[in-house]
């Protein structure tokens, strides 16, 4: 007797995103594996050397829940609840958490939050799996070796006319609107590299924190701040403490 098998319909979308996921976690399994055969055979259990394999795990790790965070919510196995969030606490914890990444990519991590940032409607886990999934992919597609000068990234938020602006900014991004909009269409497509003018990567990051950000009727966007460049998503401040 055959068995019975259950087909789950998966997107187009997330079957592109599954394969942009996979390529970009090639690396850092790898890097995690060879360090630590490298660590048995010369015994170097230094600190150093096990933070440096820790991270490289963390951040596969991240990938990986960002991905199926956005699958659960795409499939509506999640129930996103929204509520007022402090985007100025996000940014906070993300810069934070991704201190050691930049100094591992050699280059200069800022924060820019001026003047008073209201609180927003959102959900705190999603838009932080969001942002530290986009500031990951961003920061990797910084290659310091190629630059002149120590690239600057920054995390900040600002208001405009249409919302509160979240997002992260370097002063070596030249991509454009055009250019992100073909990326996209490329992702869907299943290119490996849908996005060669930021990174050499499938840009697996970019995507993800792109998928969890749209399921809170948010989108990622090219922006500038001062003289810098990135990705941002717009997010609308809570009206419960608009008038408190």
């Amino acid at each position: 007797m055959a068995a019975l098998t259950t087909n789950y319909p998966v997107s187009s979308e997330y079957q592109a995103l599954l394969q942009g996921v996979a390529e970009e976690l090639k690396l850092p399994l790898l890097s995690v594996a060879r360090r630590a055969e490298l660590a048995l055979i010369t015994k170097d259990t230094t600190e150093k050397s096990l933070r440096d394999i820790c991270m490289t795990a963390n951040g596969a790790l991240e990938l990986i829940d960002g991905y199926l965070l956005g699958l659960q919510l795409a499939e509506r196995q999640h129930a996103l609840e929204l509520e007022p969030v402090s985007v100025t606490s996000i940014l906070y914890d993300v810069a934070h958490t991704l201190t050691s990444t930049s100094e591992r990519y050699n280059l200069t991590l800022e924060l820019d939050i001026r003047g008073t940032i209201a609180p927003v409607m959102s959900n705190r886990s999603a838009l932080m799996a969001a942002l530290l999934s986009l500031g990951t992919a961003f920061i990797e597609a910084q290659e310091a070796s190629v630059h002149s000068r120590r690239p600057v990234v920054t995390f900040a938020a600002y208001r405009t006319r249409s919302g509160l602006a979240a997002g992260i900014y370097s002063n070596y991004s030249t991509i454009s609107s055009a250019q992100l909009r073909r990326a996209y269409m490329l992702h869907s497509f299943r290119a490996r590299q849908p996005l060669t003018q930021l990174s050499a990567t499938s840009a697996a990051g970019l995507f993800v924190a792109r998928q969890i950000l749209r399921a809170m009727s948010a989108d990622l966007k090219v922006a500038r701040h001062h003289k810098q460049a990135g990705l941002a998503t717009i997010l609308q401040p809570s009206r419960q403490l608009q008038f408190v």
